[in-house]
């Protein structure tokens, strides 16, 4: 299975890895759908561009409205939510229309939802069963027609044990549940996120996109990426504006990067393949395609850049070889 077989408009979404496949096929069979979504995963690995699919593939004709309940205060995540009415407390000079009607007809994006307070809860509930909010001083129900979903990056289950979230909301609100894995464990995404960062940061300053160094694309395959991919991003735009040639090298990436490979290179139990009798050092934990690469690209660089030598010694094809290294972004 392959992503043209998709029908949906998927495009924000970068990665070939079969965990993002699947991620996009549950998009695919539910966003057509009326169904509240949780979306699960580590802070930086797209929750909210998986909740824009959803909301661009719903058919919906009302706009996305997003929500982060951990970045407004609890005294006025209420009134954001629902509004109020002129006079409905001391500085409500106007009647401030909030985000469930501003999202009628359409998806209602509730980010951190664990980090809502309890005393707020039970009035979210109230909405989810009768599609219906009161602003904050006002005499009558207002219907509203919104899809909710939802994003969490803690373990609400956890939360709904300790006492900080209610369970029947959570119920209500997970009626599909789609989990983002880390960045880490999906090391085939790692290529066309860079190549999707550099055409879009490199854009600001070259209109040609620059090519990634050997070395550089083993380093940025072996981060473990704690920041998924949010902080791929940012490194990545953070060397679009160091490059002053068309190759990202090592040197463009950040010192972090360097000093996780220099830790790396002093691990003393290492794998070691030998090449015209000379060590190249794997560190473990790297994948064998990764180690496959970083063969490759050595052999290569012992020849000089000479690819005809570099395949004869390889034992392979020099056909073989410029697929291997097109591939490798060399």
């Amino acid at each position: 299975m392959a992503r043209n077989t998709l029908r949906g408009d998927y495009g924000e979404i970068i990665g070939d890895s079969p965990q993002m496949f699947e991620v996009l096929q549950q998009i695919e069979c539910f966003a057509a759908t009326p169904m509240r979504v949780l979306i699960s995963g580590e802070t930086g690995t797209g929750k909210g561009v998986v909740a824009r699919a959803l909301h661009k593939n719903s058919g919906r004709s009302g706009e996305m409205v997003s929500v982060n309940c951990a970045a407004i205060p609890d005294a006025l995540l209420e009134s954001e939510l629902f509004g109020y009415e002129k006079g409905a407390f001391t500085s409500a000079d106007a009647r401030h229309i909030g985000k469930f009607e501003r999202a009628h007809q359409g998806t209602l994006f509730l980010d951190e939802i664990s980090e809502m307070p309890l005393s707020l809860q039970p009035k979210l509930l109230h909405a989810i069963e009768t599609n219906e909010i009161e602003r904050i001083g006002g005499e009558k129900s207002i219907p509203v027609d919104v899809r909710i979903l939802t994003a969490t990056n803690r373990d609400i289950l956890q939360a709904v044990r300790d006492g900080f979230f209610r369970e029947d909301i959570y119920y209500r609100l997970e009626v599909v549940s789609i989990s983002l894995p880390p960045l880490a464990g999906r090391q085939a995404d790692i290529e066309p996120l860079v190549a999707h960062f550099l055409k879009k940061h490199r854009g600001s300053y070259e209109s040609e996109v620059p090519q990634v160094a050997p070395s550089a694309w083993v380093l940025l395959k072996s981060y473990p990426w704690p920041g998924n991919v949010r902080e791929l991003e940012n490194v990545i735009e953070r060397a679009a504006y160091l490059i002053d040639g068309q190759t990202l090298l090592l040197e463009h990436l950040p010192e972090k990067l360097r000093t996780y490979q220099n830790r790396l290179v002093d691990i003393p139990e290492r794998s070691s393949l030998s090449e015209n009798g000379q060590n190249l050092d794997i560190p473990l934990g790297v994948t064998l395609e990764v180690a496959s690469e970083m063969f490759v690209c050595h052999t290569l660089a012992r020849f000089d850049g000479n690819r005809t030598e570099t395949a004869a010694s390889l034992g392979i094809s020099l056909r073989t070889l410029q697929r291997k290294l097109k591939k490798y972004g060399v």
